[in-house]
């Protein structure tokens, strides 16, 4: 019943605008303060991969980007199902006749909405300050912000139904989301690190997403886009079929 998908999405994006101030907003006001922070410390300090060479501040922001879209989508679902388990209204989701991977991938398609949307804020309040800055390729960024959106959306639901408070949420963003960040490549090249922190951020998912997204609108790479779209989509249908499970699992539907 896609009617019933679609009218669950709406229910979600018009859940994230009553709390527009705190779910767009306050990611906007981290990556002011991020770029504060490396503008000065940076200075004029370039980095380049052989082909491409862009100012330090831009290689950051646009990581930062990146790294708002992963969080975005990830805490969209998650939250939400976590606050329904605690109210009660869970039950709401068994009841309803719709398949559990659509009841999935209309609070996915609802992350990626809420991921869409801070990222444009971000862009529209900030772009006036940083250099260089253009699109390189529209297939890669297109593709780059829709599957981040889709498949942290859907990482994000499958943990939503998994996680019984938020306590575990809590562990979860911050001793896997954060760090798996950190080793992304969103602040530094990856071939800076030494040998084998190197070889592991290439198994990293979250440096994949940041890296197709760096290139579409710089045209520089850690890693060849075409290898991280393919890893991307890996790890989107991987995340599927998790998300799948897991609906399906705690709803029985």
């Amino acid at each position: 019943m896609m009617t019933g998908m679609w009218a669950l999405y709406a229910r979600e994006v018009k859940r994230f605008q009553k709390i527009i101030l705190d779910t767009v907003f306050s990611p906007i006001v981290s990556v002011a303060l991020y770029l504060g922070v490396f503008g000065v410390v940076a200075g004029g300090r370039t980095i380049t991969d052989g082909a491409h060479s862009l100012p330090y501040i831009t290689f950051v922001y646009v990581g930062l980007l990146g790294m708002m879209m992963v969080n975005s989508s990830f805490s969209n679902p998650s939250f939400a199902l976590i606050i329904s388990k605690n109210v009660g209204n869970i039950i709401d989701l068994q009841l309803v006749p719709i398949k559990a991977w659509k009841i999935g991938v209309a609070y996915a398609l609802a992350a990626l909405t809420r991921g869409f949307l801070t990222l444009l804020v971000a862009v529209l309040a900030t772009v006036w300050f940083i250099p260089g800055l253009g699109i390189h390729s529209w297939p890669y960024l297109i593709a780059g912000i829709g599957l981040t959106g889709i498949e942290f959306g859907m990482l994000g639901v499958s943990f939503g139904f998994w996680a019984k408070n938020f306590e575990t949420l809590t562990f979860m963003t911050t001793f896997v989301m954060q760090p798996m960040i950190f080793l992304a490549g969103v602040f530094y090249p990856i071939s800076t690190l030494p040998g084998k922190w190197a070889v592991l951020s290439q198994f990293n998912p979250i440096h994949h997403n940041i890296n197709i997204i760096r290139y579409a609108v710089t045209g520089y790479s850690d890693t060849n886009p075409f290898i991280s779209l393919v890893v991307v989509i890996g790890v989107s249908a991987l995340f599927f079929g998790i998300m799948q499970f897991v609906t399906r699992k705690n709803l029985r539907v």
